[in-house]
């Protein structure tokens, strides 16, 4: 059942996510062209123009991850979606796991964009050094953690939507409940900021910036922190000594995976289909 659940949340987004990657696309075919008939007016603008389709791409890719779960859950299809015989855990996980993908997706496109801008406007150059920085230097660690520092966010992001959601969905609040959704979702990205921030600075592991690169450290960011307070001052680099806590890793973790399952007690429980 989880399959075919999964199926249909991919396709309800096939039908919605993808009209941004293909305005990336005809922006990219159209900046080509008039970087070939020498028309810099044109190739300016889709180069703009490919900047904010990427980034729509991303937004179109949340707002398809709030629109899914309500009208799935709570919308038109709600009151056939959760009479279903499936469990209501298998519900959330599949939107979870199509958001996820169309997110992802999303994220990847905006980057094909960006670079694409930088390809029409002929800058092999910058690219090449992007590229360098980002897998063939000593920071490649760093965008490693940042990457899986952003996967573990975004996991975070969607169960605070979801929870959120299904919260202004229970009897106290149903009846303003898109007021409250956003409400809840603000209260509760903003606990989970304050929640990683702790955990950044009192989580005793991290990455340090050293003379050879960076490297894991078992100390708090706090304490190393405080330790180097004199090289704030002095010509040092800005970060050198201190250890970059992971800890906001974990803490979007728990946070994502404790406002799930705090999500799909209340689809059992507590909520009402308006």
């Amino acid at each position: 059942m989880l399959a075919k659940l999964l199926k249909y949340d991919i396709s309800a987004g096939a039908r919605m996510v993808p009209i941004s990657y293909i305005a990336i696309a005809a922006l990219f075919l159209i900046g080509l062209v008039a970087r070939f008939l020498e028309i810099p007016q044109i190739v300016a603008a889709a180069c703009f123009l490919l900047f904010l389709a990427g980034l729509a791409a991303v937004l179109l890719a949340f707002v398809f991850t709030v629109v899914r779960y309500h009208k799935g859950l709570f919308g038109n299809e709600g009151y056939l979606t959760q009479t279903l015989p499936v469990g209501k855990g298998k519900l959330v996980l599949s939107k979870l796991i199509s958001a996820y993908l169309w997110t992802i997706f999303s994220t990847i496109a905006m980057a094909a964009a960006w670079a694409g801008a930088l390809v029409i406007i002929n800058d092999f150059d910058l690219i090449k050094e992007i590229v360098d920085f980002l897998f063939g230097s000593t920071f490649t660690p760093l965008v490693i953690f940042a990457l899986v520092s952003s996967a573990v966010q975004l996991f975070a992001v969607i169960g605070e939507v979801y929870f959120a959601i299904t919260l202004a969905n229970t009897r106290p609040f149903i009846n303003n409940n898109i007021l409250f959704s956003v409400v809840f979702f603000f209260v509760i990205n903003m606990a989970v900021g304050i929640l990683e921030i702790i955990a950044m600075l009192l989580i005793p592991l991290g990455l340090k910036f050293t003379e050879t690169g960076v490297v894991w450290a078992t100390e708090t960011m706090l304490g190393s922190m405080m330790l180097n307070m004199e090289a704030l001052g002095s010509s040092q680099p800005l970060l050198s000594g201190i250890s970059i806590g992971v800890g906001s890793c974990f803490a979007d973790l728990a946070a994502g995976i404790g406002l799930l399952l705090a999500a799909r007690w209340l689809l059992t429980h507590k909520t009402s289909v308006k």
